[in-house]
């Protein structure tokens, strides 16, 4: 990991939460382990991945007629939904709805590749199909993780130069 990045408060929010719960490595990222640890349960039915809560249990349903890679992937969508939302989408007005889409659609990229374990990425040629099978969840979702880094590496570096420009002025 480059010493320039910055996280974002998202990203320290998952890492914190995942290090209070001794999810440490990549190894400790799967379904199973991670709905221990955060207390709710996790059912596959041959329908489209949703979550919620019954009778005071989270529950999470994950579509059993798609890959592995992307039942992953949309295990963490719906994980976004379980830890940071309210559960009657149905009832809110379309806004919020899509608010929330947007933030669980977001949140996937760093729930599976959280900050605290980026220093086990590798660079190079292969490296978004190694991000890929070590942390379980499609390439596209490695690059989009990918992405993020660098562009936040990028504003950290913009941020650094505007901070020089009055001293330089002075030169």
């Amino acid at each position: 990991m480059d010493l320039e990045y910055v996280p974002t408060h998202l990203e320290e929010w998952i890492s914190s939460e995942y290090k209070k719960r001794n999810i440490l490595c990549p190894e400790d990222l799967t379904i199973p382990n991670l709905s221990k640890r955060f207390d709710f349960l996790v059912r596959t039915h041959p329908r489209d991945s949703a979550s919620g809560e019954w009778a005071g249990i989270h529950l999470i349903h994950l579509d059993n007629r798609i890959d592995p890679l992307k039942q992953k992937e949309n295990f963490y969508h719906e994980l976004c939904h379980v830890l940071r939302h309210v559960y009657t989408q149905d009832k809110m007005p379309q806004m919020f709805f899509e608010l929330q889409e947007y933030e669980a659609r977001n949140f996937v990229k760093y729930a599976a590749i959280p900050y605290h374990m980026l220093m086990y990425l590798k660079r190079g040629e292969h490296c978004l199909k190694h991000a890929s099978e070590l942390f379980g969840v499609p390439i596209e979702v490695c690059e989009a993780r990918l992405n993020t880094i660098k562009a936040r590496q990028a504003y950290k570096r913009s941020q650094l130069f505007r901070s020089l420009l009055p001293a330089m002025s002075k030169c």
